[in-house]
């Protein structure tokens, strides 16, 4: 087995370097990272309907979507995240409990008496420090999760303080868990360097023959082209959510206004507002420029302006309009 301690706080990054380890060796890893403040949504997931847009694209929070399945988690400096990467036999045993009692037995060694639960996480005195999720390729397993050591919890409920009765969809939804800091549980809690230095010591210790990886000017190549072309994309971090219905009422020019969106691989496929403003013949020429756009604050900001400046509405706000949309 080999360990690395990624140097890079980029989520883009991290996530994507989890992807082409697991695809692109055949030898066994232990990863470990921290990123920026970001947050991490399921693969099955449909992002708009876990995450408070507003306030993520008010502070800069990176969104990205995993390869495993399950729950959306908050990424900050105060976050450890750490990945293991095994090959499997046949009908192997690859249950959460497997890939986590080595964390388990991490943590006791700094006096951290953490329990497996039922939903892939560990706990502290019942309360959450660590979110799990895996995802199998062909003969290898990818094992990966959160633990919380003084995260900012604060922003972590904020930025995923969502309206979820907008959306109608089918998509995995998160489990909200009353969570806790790990630093919280200790008197004299260390920096989250040191910490991350007593994880990665216990599993060294307990895999003596496992040795240090640093990635080449190859590895960092491909990892930043999958970046590129997948991980840092709208289409995949936003446009893979499973095909969803969106409502929402709201007013344009006082008067009220109710909007229906139907939404496949990210793209609008159909448009309903009930307007007192709108005539039906302007609702039509606004579905025909909507169509097939983005669910997405920049396509649709700048459609609607151009809806609004062809057909001379200088009386609709256009911001006000725009919050009927997302």
């Amino acid at each position: 087995m080999y360990y690395l301690v990624s140097s890079s706080n980029d989520p883009y990054f991290n996530i994507a370097s989890e992807e082409y380890l697991l695809k692109n060796f055949t030898d066994e890893f232990f990863l470990l990272y921290i990123n920026e403040p970001s947050i991490i949504v399921g693969k099955h997931q449909n992002t708009l309907s876990e995450i408070n847009l507003d306030y993520v694209e008010a502070n800069g929070i990176k969104v990205v979507r995993r390869l495993s399945g399950g729950g959306t988690v908050f990424h900050d400096s105060g976050n450890l995240n750490f990945c293991f990467i095994r090959n499997i036999a046949a009908n192997e045993d690859i249950s959460f409990k497997r890939f986590t009692q080595p964390i388990v037995n991490a943590l006791a060694t700094i006096g951290i008496e953490a329990t497996f639960s039922g939903r892939h996480d560990l706990l502290v005195k019942s309360k959450k420090v660590s979110g799990n999720a895996m995802h199998v390729y062909k003969k290898r397993v990818l094992s990966h999760g959160t633990l919380l050591y003084n995260s900012q919890i604060g922003k972590l409920s904020s930025a995923l303080k969502s309206n979820p009765s907008f959306f109608q969809d089918k998509a995995v939804k998160s489990n909200r868990s009353r969570v806790a800091n790990i630093s919280s549980f200790l008197s004299s809690p260390p920096s989250i360097e040191e910490f991350t230095q007593q994880i990665l010591g216990h599993i060294r210790e307990v895999n003596p023959d496992a040795e240090a990886y640093t990635f080449s000017k190859e590895d960092l190549a491909a990892i930043q082209q999958l970046q590129q072309e997948k991980f840092g994309t709208w289409k995949w971090n936003y446009g893979y959510s499973p095909k969803y219905v969106f409502r929402k009422d709201g007013l344009l020019s006082g008067k009220p206004a109710s909007l229906s969106l139907k939404i496949e691989k990210g793209r609008i496929k159909s448009v309903e507002l009930a307007s007192e403003i709108l005539s039906p013949e302007l609702i039509d020429a606004l579905s025909d420029k909507l169509m097939d756009n983005f669910h997405d604050r920049k396509d649709i900001k700048e459609k609607l302006q151009q809806f609004l400046e062809e057909n001379e509405l200088k009386s609709i706000n256009a911001a006000e309009f725009l919050n009927l949309f997302l």
